[in-house]
C-alpha cells in the first residue's frame, strides 16, 4: 500500500514538472502569475441591430477578457482619436473607422493576417466596430471578433485600461 502511494506521488510530481516545462517553452504559454480579471461571469453577447449573416462573430465580455490574456490577440479601438486618447483598453491600437482612409496605411500595414483581432467601440449604441470588422474581413483578415459591449462594458467591469 505504501509503495503504491509513493508511486502515485512520484507520477504526480513528474507530471507537474513536465507540465511546467512544456508551458515554459510553448509559444502561447499560460502565465503563472497573471492579471486575471474578475468579471461578472456573464456570457451574454450583445449584437447591433444591423448585424447580419456573414458578419464577424460577436463575443461577450468574458470572451474578450479571456482573449485579452493572450499575446496573439490584438485589440483595435474603432473610435475617433479624441475618444481613444481619453481612455482605451490597455494595449489597444486606434484604427478609427471614420478616418479609415487616413489610418489604414499607417496602422494595418504591420498586421499579421494569422493573428486574432478584437474590435470594439464605445458600447452598444456604436456600430463602428461592426463596420470596421466587415472591412477587415473583406480585406482578408479571417480572425476578426467584435466586442460590441465595447469600452463602456470593459471599463464598468474594471478591466485593464489606459488613459
Amino acid at each position: 500500500m505504501i509503495l503504491r502511494i509513493k508511486q502515485a506521488l512520484f507520477i504526480t510530481l513528474i507530471s507537474i514538472a513536465l507540465s511546467f516545462s512544456l508551458n515554459s517553452f510553448s509559444g502561447d504559454r499560460i502565465p503563472f502569475i497573471g492579471n486575471w480579471p474578475s468579471i461578472s461571469g456573464s456570457d451574454s453577447i450583445l449584437r447591433p441591430p444591423s448585424a447580419g449573416k456573414g458578419d464577424p462573430p460577436f463575443i461577450s465580455l468574458d470572451e474578450a477578457a479571456a482573449k485579452f490574456q493572450s499575446k496573439n490577440v490584438v485589440f483595435i479601438d474603432s473610435r475617433d482619436p479624441a475618444d481613444y486618447d481619453i481612455g482605451r483598453i490597455k494595449g489597444a491600437i486606434n484604427l478609427p473607422f471614420d478616418l479609415l482612409e487616413e489610418f489604414w496605411p499607417k496602422v494595418v500595414g504591420g498586421f499579421d493576417k494569422e493573428k486574432e483581432y478584437v474590435i470594439y467601440c464605445s458600447g452598444d449604441e456604436c456600430e463602428l466596430s461592426l463596420f470596421l470588422g466587415r472591412e477587415m474581413k473583406s480585406q482578408g483578415y479571417p480572425k476578426i471578433f467584435i466586442f460590441f459591449g465595447g469600452w463602456r462594458e470593459w471599463e464598468r467591469a474594471k478591466l485593464p485600461v489606459e488613459r
